[in-house]
């Protein structure tokens, strides 16, 4: 890094100017150091903030980015580079005639280290401010697992299969409920950073159990016909709501 003098009222003010790098180099740098910019100050952020907090001009992130959305959609690629999700579905699969409560848990306890905490503010961050797509991108990719887990409490209870009956929009809800808790020990940890007394493996164990009792009673109320139409309907879009 080098170093650049300006006079202000007749006094040098020194200023530290990031060094030369190649382009590939320089733009994989900005988008990390706007991982961890946008997860502390949101998406409205100033870019000159973020510009100087790397040492380079505002002007120099333009020449890598076409504008702001562009590096937001950067710092989400990157993200999802590796999403928390990776391998759960194989894990899920491999369990198979286990209870549902320890396949639960132990999918969640491989998924829950992996939301970094600057993945988990961004996320919350773009609930915040109204970035909805990454967190539609996250649901899609959580899908297949929850498919997978609702198939497996569906035919332990003696019901339909998806294939011959599409996921109730109840039953989306009920998914969601449960991934939400589960994100929610993180979003607690990276978000809220209120004290924590049970261990993960402790506090995955317990909303297993929970969610695990809780969805065999809706479910068999869905497919009996005892919830409302609304709560019945096919979920047309099943991706939404959830990261």
């Amino acid at each position: 890094m080098t170093i650049t003098s300006i006079m202000s009222r007749g006094e040098p003010i020194v200023r530290p100017r990031a060094a030369r790098l190649a382009g590939d180099v320089r733009r994989a740098q900005i988008i990390t150091a706007a991982c961890q910019f946008f997860a502390e100050n949101g998406f409205s952020g100033p870019t000159r903030d973020l510009a100087a907090s790397i040492g380079v001009t505002q002007a120099l992130l333009y020449r890598y980015f076409d504008s702001k959305t562009d590096l937001i959609d950067a710092v989400f690629a990157e993200v999802f580079r590796e999403h928390w999700s990776v391998g759960a579905l194989e894990r899920f699969e491999a369990s198979a005639g286990a209870p549902m409560v320890d396949r639960v848990a132990e999918v969640y306890g491989h998924m829950l280290p992996r939301m970094t905490p600057t993945a988990t503010r961004l996320f919350f961050r773009a609930g915040l401010d109204a970035y909805a797509e990454p967190i539609y991108r996250s649901a899609s990719k959580s899908l297949p697992l929850w498919n997978a887990m609702l198939a497996e409490w569906r035919r332990e209870e003696g019901l339909p299969t998806l294939a011959g009956k599409p996921m109730l929009e109840g039953e989306r809800m009920l998914m969601i409920a449960l991934h939400n808790a589960m994100t929610m020990i993180r979003v607690r940890e990276h978000v809220f950073r209120t004290p924590r007394w049970l261990s993960d493996a402790d506090e995955i164990r317990q909303i297993s159990e929970t969610q695990d009792a809780g969805i065999r009673v809706v479910l068999r109320r869905l497919h009996a016909g005892e919830a409302s139409e609304r709560r019945c309907a096919i979920a047309h879009n099943p991706s939404l709501e959830a990261a």
